[in-house]
């Protein structure tokens, strides 16, 4: 019988090496490739250095199975590039009729409609099963450049009867991120066919070609598979063609300043908690339970994180279709990794009372206003003054024991 082991290279030797620790944390990974969607990150942070240590291992099995590689296919194939990204999604980032090549301007780029997807699942199963995922959310929106978010499509997904063995497993996943039931959960009452048919309504055909939606590289793998499953169920063919948002920057970057940024960047860039609690960003269900896991909210979070890096690059104005108004007008110069803790109804406080400003001053602010007030001679500090700002919590409850202490002794 010939031997039908594929060709290894460097990333393959990687993925191996990162088994026992990925094992150690939880993942369900087997084989090799049940691994590989969980270190295309951390290979892409290696440094040229570092991978010659894979790039040997892999030259050492070529040359040893050599001779039956040659037999199986030409010299061409033997030893592909290795890539963090999966091999789909660097064929289909490539069609010329897909990126830069369509837009003949920078208005045609302004203009053009963007699709960010994300299906969210009760974990994954390992692969002995033939189901690897449950989907049981997902979310989509419709922006480009010019206009921002025009819609949106969010739908809980009924996810099925969970595989015997498997229900702990799923629901410990669950727990875990978005925390939707596994079962019994009254929103979600669409079967999968129905939700990819709804979907298919929503991603407009056109001129006849189904445009192309994006997804973060590792997402890719789950909402892949759970299209193409959705698609099987529903006894068609999956319509959608998925490709990396990180991809989507780098060639809207290019394409402006003809410099091309690391794949690095533009994960971090799109890696943000700024607008975890912003105002109509997560689906209602996940908004009044407090849950920043939210598939609608990954897509839209996706769409504000383009619109405030490459607003300037093409110098468009930035609307609330963009992003969160508050967010934006809270500072002109915005930190992506800052954590906005609720800012819509902070602003919104502030706007009905101007006082409750005073809540979130600072000691030192305190302290300079009190001089300015005249508490102190000017030019005269008082390091040793301890703030006049009431305490919370034991502090408080020492004050109220000392006034009781002192009004039983009287």
């Amino acid at each position: 019988m010939p031997n039908r082991k594929g060709a290894r290279n460097a990333y393959y030797f990687f993925v191996r090496e990162k088994l026992p620790e990925l094992r150690r944390l939880g993942l369900p990974v087997a084989r090799v490739p049940d691994a590989i969607p969980h270190c295309s990150r951390d290979w892409a942070l290696l440094t040229e250095d570092e991978k010659k240590k894979y790039a040997e291992m892999a030259h050492k099995w070529r040359a040893e199975n050599s001779t039956q590689a040659s037999v199986k296919q030409p010299p061409s194939q033997i030893s592909p590039v290795p890539a963090p990204l999966p091999k789909q999604i660097q064929r289909s980032a490539s069609l010329p009729d897909t990126t830069s090549l369509s837009w003949k301007n920078d208005q045609a780029v302004l203009g053009n409609i963007f699709y960010f997807l994300n299906i969210y699942s009760h974990g994954e199963l390992p692969s002995p099963c033939e189901q690897r995922f449950l989907p049981c959310e997902i979310g989509c929106v419709r922006y480009s450049l010019q206009d921002g978010i025009t819609a949106d499509f969010h739908r809980f997904v009924d996810p099925g009867e969970v595989p015997r063995g498997f229900r702990f497993h799923c629901q410990a996943a669950s727990d875990a991120t978005h925390k939707i039931p596994i079962s019994g959960f009254e929103l979600s009452n669409a079967g999968r066919p129905v939700v990819l048919c709804e979907l298919y309504s929503f991603v407009r055909p056109n001129c006849g070609r189904w445009p192309p939606v994006y997804c973060k590289s590792d997402d890719w793998h789950r909402v892949n598979w759970c299209l193409n499953w959705m698609a099987k169920e529903a006894g068609t063919e999956n319509q959608l063609e998925l490709l990396s948002v990180e991809n989507l920057v780098v060639e809207l970057y290019q394409r402006k300043l003809r410099k091309e940024p690391s794949k690095t960047w533009v994960r971090n860039l799109l890696d943000v908690f700024m607008w975890d609690y912003s105002s109509n960003t997560r689906c209602k269900w996940h908004e009044e339970n407090d849950i920043l896991f939210c598939a609608l909210a990954s897509c839209k979070k996706t769409a504000y994180c383009i619109s405030n890096t490459l607003a300037s690059v093409y110098g468009v104005s930035l609307t609330t279709a963009h992003l969160p108004l508050q967010d934006y007008d809270s500072s002109n110069n915005i930190n992506p990794k800052m954590v906005v803790l609720d800012a819509g109804r902070f602003q919104k406080l502030r706007a009905q009372n101007p006082g409750c400003n005073r809540y979130f001053s600072s000691p030192v602010q305190k302290q300079d206003a009190a001089s300015s007030a005249g508490e102190h001679p000017s030019g005269v500090t008082s390091p040793c003054r301890t703030s006049t700002m009431r305490g919370r919590g034991i502090t408080r409850l020492l004050e109220s024991v000392s006034r009781l202490s002192k009004s039983s002794s009287n």
